[in-house]
């Protein structure tokens, strides 16, 4: 479907069902993707009339859109006080709730009820969902699926989460009418592990905020600098504390640089917490100690662009990616960029940064020797890099998705 191209003039909106669970603070990655192509799509109201649902509720447009207006909205200018706690207290009760035995299951079960009302109060629509495992919905459905890490690399994965994709995926690829994923390297692997034919596949890349691509300003970089105390010169890392992002490795082949360096270029570590980082964060405290390394935890979306901006260098060595949300962000802010050169990394990255085998410390230690040792290199300068992220944009994404629901709807 992705090479199709199909008349965006209508003379009735094309009705889109979407679940919304995943769009909760903080946002994950696709979360993001999520809001990002929604927030595109709810400014074309002549093209798609959209709605939704979560846990909680039922939207329609008018409810739908100030839904994605109060995601990202900092809380003291959240459309309301109730709204705003609601949305926020809802995955701290999640997390405990994972804990309660059957809390799971009982959940699956409401959630194919809550599928099942807003079908039938949306009949003729379209169906989204945005996050892996399609639940009990009627009429066409199409889904996204990021990558099959759980299947390479199964150990990377909370086992609760493990059961949920191996119990749910493999019978959503069968009744999903299509499926969307987000890169040719995710699609490849689709159709090796599951057999689905190519044509039941379109890649639909992310894109990149123009927060990233634009020039901050001077006191921008300042303030931001001073609020989180960063030093003149780093070497920037994002990614959540989880065994897949391979902080552990990055951190081991930091610590073998050469003093000058590591005191030169601090390496100055952004994400949230995931889980099994016990021995990531003894690493981490041994050079904190040092002054070698900063630790920032989670950083709001909104100075993530002065963050990138202020680096000298960024560094991303995941396993297995789907995509790589983060060497995208670096691109578009022209910052040089050491990556993996397997899964999704090359893909993202075409040609204009650093590769390294992100299992092999030695590599990992050169590719950083390189990254610092020779900044601005022609394939890494600020405008190629900039140029190839620029193929990331939000708005061609929701032309993807709204192509493949239009289909869909002819074909129905």
């Amino acid at each position: 479907m992705e090479d199709g191209a199909v008349n965006h003039e209508s003379e009735q909106p094309l009705s889109l069902l979407v679940d919304l669970t995943s769009l909760h603070a903080p946002l994950t990655g696709i979360g993001r993707y999520t809001l990002e192509i929604l927030c595109q799509l709810a400014q074309r109201p002549e093209q798609v009339e959209l709605r939704g649902f979560n846990d909680q509720r039922h939207y329609e447009p008018q409810a739908l859109q100030a839904m994605l207006s109060a995601v990202d909205a900092p809380q003291d200018d959240a459309p309301s006080l109730s709204s705003s706690l609601t949305y926020r207290a809802w995955p701290l009760a999640k997390r405990l709730l994972k804990h309660i035995p059957g809390a799971r299951l009982a959940r699956a079960g409401l959630h194919n009820k809550r599928i099942a009302r807003a079908s039938a109060q949306t009949e003729g629509s379209i169906h989204w969902q945005p996050n892996f495992i399609l639940g009990a919905a009627r009429g066409p459905a199409m889904v996204s699926v990021y990558d099959l890490s759980h299947v390479r690399f199964p150990h990377f994965h909370p086992p609760e989460r493990l059961r949920w994709l191996d119990t749910g995926l493999a019978s959503t690829l069968e009744r999903a009418d299509h499926v969307m994923t987000v890169s040719h390297f995710s699609k490849a692997e689709i159709i090796a592990v599951y057999g689905l034919p190519a044509e039941r596949i379109s890649v639909v890349y992310p894109g990149v905020a123009a927060s990233f691509q634009r020039r901050c300003s001077e006191e921008e970089l300042v303030r931001v600098r001073e609020l989180y105390k960063l030093p003149a010169q780093y070497l920037l890392s994002l990614g959540t504390l989880e065994p897949r992002k391979n902080l552990k490795g990055l951190i081991q082949a930091y610590a073998t640089l050469a003093p000058s360096l590591r005191q030169q270029f601090p390496l100055v570590l952004v994400g949230g917490q995931g889980w099994n980082h016990g021995e990531t964060d003894e690493l981490i405290a041994r050079l904190e100690s040092r002054g070698e390394v900063l630790k920032l935890g989670y950083v709001p979306q909104e100075a993530l662009p002065q963050l990138y901006q202020n680096a000298s260098a960024f560094a991303y060595v995941s396993l297995y990616e789907g995509f790589g949300m983060p060497v995208a962000e670096a691109m578009a802010s022209g910052v040089p960029v050491m990556t993996s050169n397997c899964a999704s990394m090359p893909e993202v990255a075409a040609g204009c940064a650093e590769l390294v085998d992100p299992q092999d410390i030695d590599s990992i230690s050169a590719g950083l020797n390189n990254l610092l040792g020779g900044l601005g290199t022609a394939a890494q300068s600020g405008e190629a890099v900039r140029e190839v992220s620029a193929n990331y944009s939000w708005h061609t994404a929701a032309d993807s998705v709204f192509d493949v629901a239009s289909e869909l709807h002819q074909s129905a």
